[in-house]
């Protein structure tokens, strides 16, 4: 009489595949996840920019964008803070790592903008977010895996 079933050796081959393929997968997911993540940091500090512009045109003053610690600021000509975004691996922002060159990119009055960028870094990932002086706001990916 023949038994159904299965050998140990069968089962174990199995396995081995499942555990390759969930490898891969996981790792797609992954760099898929950080992608993601790091476009949707693009998109905030790109509706920063936008509020800052719309800021300065609506107060009719300078307004201008820069890096605090662990923080984008948005700050008026008089010193009071406009809005804030967090920046780090639990914030709105999540990035490993953010510089905004110049120190400051500032808005006049009539929305222009001193040209500038702002550099975000996730996982060896680098996307640059350019400010033209119109003050208009172009995205390049300098970097990726």
């Amino acid at each position: 009489m023949r038994q159904s079933g299965m050998t140990l050796i069968e089962l174990l081959i199995v396995l081995l595949l499942l555990s390759t393929v969930s490898a891969i997968g996981w790792n797609s997911l992954r760099r898929f996840r950080d992608a993601a993540a790091l476009q949707e940091a693009a998109n905030a500090v790109t509706r920063v920019l936008n509020l800052g512009r719309a800021a300065a045109i609506s107060r009719r003053e300078t307004i201008g964008l820069r890096a605090g610690t662990g923080e984008l600021l948005l700050v008026a000509g008089d010193s009071a803070v406009i809005a804030r975004l967090g920046i780090g691996p639990g914030a709105e922002v999540p990035v490993d790592s953010v510089r905004v060159r110049p120190a400051t990119i500032r808005f006049n009055s009539r929305g222009h903008a001193g040209a500038g960028s702002i550099y975000l870094w996730r996982r060896g990932v680098t996307v640059r977010l350019v400010c033209n002086f119109l003050g208009r706001v172009r995205r390049e990916v300098l970097s990726g895996p």
